[in-house]
């Protein structure tokens, strides 16, 4: 299983007991067993929400010490934040217009309005007086296309930025959901994989094969038709030992995910017990490295190891 973030808290519902539907009091077997039976409902590599909210109530259930926190935070809501905002600060006055400026300055400390050094009238003076009083923003077009070209470019920046960030958390995000989701296709495919009654050999590997990719499943069920028949016509080594042997998933862990969050190699822990005609039951204990793919939105094996 692996680590996620904490579930509901103090005052929600449902909890995580509600989740594996187990009561508080409820042992750790207990909640292993409600985790597997809870998982076991659905096919391989469907219910990615399910599995996820799963592993996570059992995360934290079986952990003694986050269960104990998690447990104190049931029986005691924290304190709600003061909502109160600070006040905005004020707006900046606006700066004054042209004429207005122009105005005060004539006009002086005094109030009293200073007489113009040139009387005459606007059409009579000079052009380069006129070009004197043109307004700044006018005279000087060089600056403000500078300053447009400045903030094109910190606003391209900005959308670069976020667009790279929104991919990061996309990318973590379907690293998550495949930690969580892989590892629960892959014990529910070791079961059926290890697993087979020399009684029922065609169906075990009609069962088997649903969890294989297109490669991988070729390989194996040219390896398990060799438990029905031998190369030669001959009964298979299960049929002639009458072989019947029953595998249990003890737990997994993940070992690493793909940078594209599609591949995921799973390291599973199985128990074999292996039941043959006129022989005491023989217990193996086994780790099995399964690569997980996805195909389609399903979690199917794409190849096996064992150890």
């Amino acid at each position: 299983m692996t680590t996620s973030a904490p579930g509901p808290g103090a005052g929600t519902s449902p909890t995580w007991y509600d989740v594996l539907g187990v009561d508080r009091d409820a042992s750790p077997e207990a909640v292993k067993q409600a985790w597997r039976s809870a998982t076991d409902k659905f096919e391989p590599g469907t219910g990615a929400g399910q599995f996820r909210m799963f592993n996570d109530a059992a995360d934290v259930l079986l952990d003694p010490q986050r269960r104990a926190a998690y447990d104190a935070a049931l029986d005691g809501a924290p304190a709600a934040a003061s909502s109160t905002a600070p006040p905005a600060p004020p707006a900046p006055p606006a700066p004054p217009a042209p004429e207005a400026a122009e105005g005060a300055a004539a006009t002086g400390a005094t109030g009293s309005r200073r007489p113009r050094r040139n009387s005459k009238p606007r059409a009579e003076r000079p052009a380069s007086a006129r070009t004197r009083r043109t307004p700044g923003f006018l005279a000087r077009p060089a600056r403000s296309t500078a300053v447009l070209v400045v903030l094109a470019l910190l606003a391209v920046a900005a959308v670069t930025a976020a667009v790279l960030v929104g991919l990061r958390v996309q990318d973590a995000a379907v690293a998550q959901d495949a930690r969580a989701e892989a590892p629960a296709a892959a014990e529910r495919a070791a079961a059926a994989m290890l697993s087979y009654d020399y009684r029922t050999l065609p169906e075990d590997r009609q069962r088997a094969s649903r969890y294989l990719t297109g490669g991988f499943k070729d390989q194996y069920l040219q390896n398990f038709r060799l438990l029905e028949e031998q190369a030669d016509g001959t009964d298979g080594a299960a049929v002639q030992s009458k072989a019947v042997v029953k595998a249990s998933v003890e737990g997994s862990g993940v070992v690493d995910v793909s940078s594209s969050g599609r591949t995921v190699r799973v390291l599973v822990f199985v128990n074999q017990v292996s039941e043959k005609q006129g022989a005491d039951p023989q217990i193996f204990q086994n780790r099995v490295q399964m690569t997980m793919q996805d195909v389609g939105g399903r979690w199917l094996v794409s190849n096996l190891r064992s150890y």
